[in-house]
């Protein structure tokens, strides 16, 4: 009895070891190829008051690939000008930002497989500065990218939605 104990014992050590020698084998986390900051200055096109209205919306997209899939999301910031006594939370009938999944494809347009909207309006409106999007994945072989862009529909100006592009990441 007490033999067959030591040589569970060894045996029970033995596979700790291995199945630790494989975790620690484990390839690193694939890092995210990400595009330069992109910066622009919109409008309030709902204000035509005296005072400055103009939005500093920043992005930058990131992507990565695991096997056949391709991973992305955005990294937003943004500077409102001052209320000057409005309410903020008057600015938007609503804001977004849609993280596009393309495939990437020499000398055309880049065709979007996939993509997922995320409503940011409170956000915006309620001044928190920042958000980064949730991270979504889409099969595509070989070449692909993230892409985004900036959907706000600004209260009072009638327009509906404006669409806003921004600098697509690398492709990956």
């Amino acid at each position: 009895m007490r033999v067959f104990l030591r040589r569970a014992a060894v045996t029970a050590t033995c596979l700790g070891t291995l199945a630790g020698g494989a975790v620690a084998m484990a390839g690193p986390a694939m890092a995210a190829s990400c595009s330069d900051r992109y910066s622009i200055s919109v409008d309030d096109r709902g204000y035509t008051g005296p005072w400055p209205d103009n939005w500093i919306l920043k992005s930058t997209m990131c992507s990565y690939r695991s096997g056949s899939y391709i991973y992305s999301y955005a990294k937003l910031s943004w500077d409102m000008p001052d209320a000057h006594g409005n309410a903020p939370s008057l600015t938007f009938d609503s804001a977004a930002f849609r993280v596009y999944l393309k495939k990437s494809v020499a000398g055309a347009t880049d065709p979007v497989r996939y993509y997922k909207t995320f409503n940011i309006e409170g956000r915006m409106e309620g001044g928190d500065g920042s958000y980064t999007t949730p991270t979504i994945r889409h099969a595509v072989s070989r070449w692909a990218l993230g892409d985004g862009a900036w959907k706000l529909n600004w209260n009072n100006d009638g327009d509906g939605v404006q669409h806003y592009s921004v600098k697509a990441s690398a492709r990956v």
